[in-house]
């Protein structure tokens, strides 16, 4: 063998006897079993009897210095009442080693501000902080306090925050007490323990969760306002006049760079220093922009169009979790037909199976006057009717329409024959005359030139005023009735310039539809005798068909069955629908696109202001 030949055998053998080493030392590896890591009880010689001792103590004794720490616990009582039902046991947190659940539950709680809720109302950071403490691995005398301190937070955490899911943070009819009048679920009948008797806890938070297509388009738009709100928001100043297509002003290129803000322009296509004129490009966004906050789209930029340019992005965010909690107040069904007025759109809608088949402008009441509360007060005194302020404002209510009135009359209330009938007649004594009004005293008619002005300011006005059907009646030709204490109901009416208004706060309380026909159509749906050719005829409207014409005269006794008296006529529905009259002041249209209304009726300010004081947002 050579030396050249040698060297190689010796490397070979080397190379093998490595690779022999490593396989070795593999196999002794495999042989040993891995080192278990010892758990949180281990390390921190966990004892279930101390822990027990420690936590019915904190349950007997109210526990001064954990409400001290968390001002926001609510139900301290009651869980003294759960957890000596429970042998003063713990549920959730049952050792050290319940870690994990307590991150999934932090998870979940971090989240409430995608509900418009505050995580610290859910004891986000105490809960963390005290488990935190509790398994610190450091020496710690209290560490079964905090572990206790842990669980009753948690357990807190979980009633309040699955009540807000569910119920809302509020009960509308106690802070709108004269004005809300919706169903709403009745949580005084649930258990009240129900949440905290969960097999799978982090399930059960997430099924409850609202998840309507509104509330869920909703929660979307808070997250797109929540970006803006560390931006800077300089107010533009109102316009000394309008600004129409064609004017110059200095105020264009900053309206201009809100829109692009708030994204109703691509920043690629328009430069702020190419502006100065109000032209027919930058005109359709403003349309827009007016569209989306219920403004007349006419493009011409005045004081209400900037104001609504002037939000903040707080407002904006504040009215989107107004709007969220309204959500959680009640829901609407998305497999029946209903219809559904909402105040401050001034619309109203009917919805069939969840989809928006039509809709139609309509006035709802007039807002209160700023004295009202102060003169209120003042009323409840004195019992006086010329101390009672007005209140004219449309309630949120519900109903069933279950018939309706065509050529209807009005019976005149007395508040409207005090503050309307005298001053027109004031102003001219052939008012109810020529209005075609019937008056009665101690049921007679009367003259209607013969009522005295003075009596129509008496505490009990001896007059009974009613407007017969006609082109001038105030109801119009259709009048749509649902039982309700207010005596309020949906109707036509004659007087049309308030529909282009966009606030149609203008009624007495009444809710007056612009397009009444395609309502009654809808109504009238598989009705056995009544269609919308009938209905049509019988108040005067013109239909060419001659076949219908003759089919309705044949059998206009039998329609008229239920007729009033003279032209007035009650038209039975073969079934009743469901109305709600609402207020929502946000809310994402069928295109996704969120739209904005004033709050007509302050409704958002006292809700805003009750979640403040209350720190409940």
């Amino acid at each position: 063998m050579t030396i050249r030949e040698e060297g190689i055998t010796i490397k070979i053998l080397i190379k093998y006897i490595s690779i022999a080493g490593i396989l070795f030392l593999i196999l002794s590896a495999c042989d040993k079993k891995p080192v278990k890591e010892k758990s949180l009880n281990e390390k921190l010689n966990f004892s279930s009897t101390e822990y027990q001792k420690v936590f019915k103590s904190k349950i007997i004794s109210l526990d001064s210095d954990l409400i001290k720490q968390d001002t926001l616990i609510q139900y301290y009582d009651t869980l003294r009442y759960f957890y000596s039902s429970k042998n003063f046991e713990p549920v959730f947190i049952k050792s050290f080693d319940d870690e994990d659940f307590v991150y999934s539950l932090l998870n979940i709680l971090g989240k409430a501000g995608d509900h418009g809720l505050n995580p610290e109302q859910y004891h986000y950071s105490s809960i963390s902080r005290e488990f935190l403490k509790a398994i610190d691995t450091l020496k710690n005398t209290y560490r079964y306090s905090h572990l206790a301190n842990t669980e009753l937070l948690i357990s807190d955490a979980i009633l309040k925050y699955s009540y807000h899911l569910r119920y809302g943070l509020v009960k509308p009819k106690e802070i709108f007490s004269d004005s809300y009048f919706l169903p709403i679920d009745d949580s005084s009948k649930g258990d009240l323990f129900q949440s905290l008797k969960q097999q799978n806890m982090i399930q059960y938070l997430a099924d409850i969760e609202p998840k309507s297509k509104r509330y869920k388009g909703l929660q979307d738009a808070l997250k797109y306002y929540n970006r803006f709100k560390d931006l800077e928001w300089p107010p533009i100043p109102l316009p000394v006049n309008k600004i129409e297509v064609g004017s110059k002003d200095t105020l264009v290129p900053l309206i201009l760079s809100r829109l692009i803000t708030l994204e109703y322009l691509d920043t690629s296509k328009y430069k702020l220093n190419d502006y100065s004129v109000y032209d027919t490009v930058l005109v359709d966004y403003v349309k827009r922009f007016q569209r989306n906050n219920g403004l007349i789209e006419d493009g011409v930029i005045g004081s209400n169009t900037i104001e609504r340019l002037n939000m903040t992005p707080q407002e904006y965010i504040d009215k989107v979790k107004l709007n969220l909690e309204r959500f959680r107040w009640n829901d609407y069904p998305d497999t029946s037909q209903y219809i559904l007025v909402n105040i401050p759109d001034f619309m109203v809608f009917i919805y069939d199976n969840g989809r928006k088949i039509f809709g139609s402008k309509v006035c709802t009441g007039i807002k209160r006057p700023s004295y009202y509360e102060s003169q209120l007060r003042v009323y409840k005194k004195t019992k006086r009717w010329r101390d009672k302020p007005d209140n004219w404002e449309t309630p949120n209510m519900y109903g069933e329409i279950s018939y309706m009135v065509l050529n209807p009359t009005w019976n005149v209330p007395a508040s409207i024959m005090r503050e309307e009938i005298a001053y027109k007649l004031k102003k001219d004594s052939t008012y109810l005359r020529d209005k075609n009004f019937k008056v009665y005293k101690d049921d007679v008619e009367i003259d209607p030139m013969t009522v005295e002005l003075a009596e129509l300011h008496s505490d009990r006005i001896p007059y009974r005023i009613i407007q017969d059907p006609g082109a001038g009646n105030a109801l119009g030709k259709i009048k749509f009735m649902f039982n309700n204490p207010f005596g309020i109901y949906l109707h036509d009416t004659p007087n049309r310039p308030p529909f282009n208004k966009s606030n149609r706060a203008v009624s007495h309380g009444c809710v007056r539809v612009e397009k009444p026909l395609p309502l009654a159509e809808f109504l009238l749906r598989n009705h056995p005798k009544w269609n919308i050719d009938y209905l049509k005829i019988e108040i005067g409207q013109k239909v060419e068909d001659k076949k219908v014409l003759s089919e309705y005269y044949s059998k206009r006794e039998s329609l008229r069955k239920y007729a009033s008296f003279g032209k007035t006529t009650d038209v039975i529905l073969s079934q009743k629908t469901p109305v709600y009259i609402d207020y929502y002041t946000t809310w994402v249209d069928d295109k996704g696109v969120v739209q904005f209304r004033a709050d007509v009726y302050d409704r958002d300010k006292v809700l805003l202001n009750y979640l403040e004081s209350k720190k409940l947002i």
